[in-house]
């Protein structure tokens, strides 16, 4: 009888170490899964298995293989259902009368399409003891499942865990490459969204500097052309930074260029602006702004300011900071903006900022870079061109070499027209 024993083991750790050699061959997490559960149900005597694997994050367990089921009614929440307790308790189950036990699922049953009479339900853990899976198998051919069986695929589970685990480590490096790809594309995408040239606005120098702090920004600069012969100059950050921020930027713009061959005025563009942020992104977002009009024909630069750092304002070589006078858009419902106005002459400026240059360097030991380091420059600067020189080299002396903690954007006009 020991003998018999004994062969039966050799038989079982020779299949093993045969099934480890061909989980190696692969990084498919599925084609794992699916060879893990096919030696499980023949070396054990099973009818059929399932494999579920863990996601910690989400307190779920996940059927990575389901022989004969729908895997869409086999998620279970970590602690629900047999497979849940042994993935929160990582203790084995054997269910060898499944009908009367109250802990079985009828839904089981459901999924599975056919009668469950015994079940073996065994955590798999790598060799840190750490709980990767859960297996589960059904209707033992021989009688009912053994302590023997459960100890057995126990010890499989180690190198059974370490081929799911690097299956899902080189899964989600891929994705990582995969999303970092589509993120270097967003970033393309949005810089060819905006504007490269300004040539098309008359009586106006204007230039632009832009630097994200990652790949793609939540600022957003522009100059649209309106169905009257003026164009709106705009400047918004959107709160954070990254790819959520980038949407709502996106969706800034494009409801912008939407409204540009409308009637409404800048007040109600902008409270119309502010409602539908806050409906869209329900107050998770929101963003500062100024939003110009620039009038050719008089040099009126008139604009509304929404929770921004203030327009600076340089005329005969004297610089006003003029503060914004409404609340960021997406904040609070039914917001109005007022307006402010000034008549530019030829060569003055008016310069547009986000935070990300004024709070430059705050996070070290620099301390910020400020308004008046940026007043200072202005009042020095004899073109666009010149501030944009100016600035772009004492940030890169602030930050010496660092990184922006935020997107940096100056947007800055100057009146050329007689």
């Amino acid at each position: 009888m020991r003998l018999k024993v004994l062969s039966r083991r050799y038989r079982r750790l020779k299949a093993v170490a045969e099934a480890s050699s061909l989980l190696n061959a692969t990084l498919d997490p599925r084609a794992i899964g699916e060879r893990i559960v096919d030696l499980s149900v023949k070396l054990a005597h099973a009818d059929r298995g399932s494999l579920f694997l863990l996601d910690r994050q989400a307190s779920m367990v996940r059927p990575l293989v389901a022989q004969g089921a729908d895997l869409s009614l086999l998620h279970v929440p970590v602690g629900t259902g047999i497979v849940g307790l042994v993935a929160a308790t990582g203790k084995t189950i054997i269910q060898n009368r499944a009908a009367e036990d109250p802990r079985h699922s009828k839904g089981l049953e459901e999924s599975l399409g056919y009668r469950v009479r015994s079940v073996l339900t065994v955590p798999v853990r790598d060799r840190a003891g750490e709980l990767v899976a859960v297996l589960q198998l059904y209707n033992h051919r021989r009688g009912g499942f053994t302590k023997e069986d459960a100890e057995f695929l126990k010890e499989m589970g180690a190198p059974f865990a370490v081929a799911l685990s690097t299956a899902r480590l080189h899964q989600e490096l891929l994705g990582r490459e995969k999303l970092d790809r589509d993120v270097k594309l967003a970033a393309e995408i949005q810089r060819a969204m905006l504007p490269q040239d300004f040539s098309g606005v008359p009586g106006l120098e204007i230039r632009a500097l832009f630097r994200p702090s990652l790949n793609i920004a939540g600022d957003y600069f522009d100059a649209i052309p309106t169905a009257w012969g003026t164009h709106w100059l705009a400047l918004a950050d959107v709160s954070g930074k990254g790819v959520s921020a980038s949407l709502i930027a996106g969706q800034i713009q494009a409801f912008l260029w939407s409204r540009r061959r409308g009637t409404a005025s800048l007040r109600e563009v902008t409270s119309e602006l502010s409602d539908l942020m806050l409906s869209l992104a329900r107050g998770r977002k929101y963003a500062t702004l100024i939003l110009a009009e620039w009038s050719p024909d008089d040099r009126t630069l008139s604009w509304v300011g929404a929770g921004h750092p203030p327009l600076l304002l340089k005329r005969r070589g004297k610089v006003e900071a003029l503060r914004s006078t409404g609340v960021p858009v997406g904040l609070l419902p039914g917001r109005t903006y007022d307006l402010t106005f000034a008549v530019l002459e030829p060569g003055d400026m008016a310069v547009m900022v986000t935070d990300g240059i004024l709070e430059a360097g705050a996070e070290g030991p620099p301390g910020e870079f400020g308004m008046d380091r940026l007043l200072a420059l202005l009042r020095s600067a004899r073109s666009g061109e010149d501030l944009l020189v100016r600035v772009h080299n004492a940030l890169e002396d602030h930050l010496g070499g660092s990184p922006p903690g935020d997107d940096l954007t100056l947007f800055c006009v100057r009146c050329t027209k007689d």
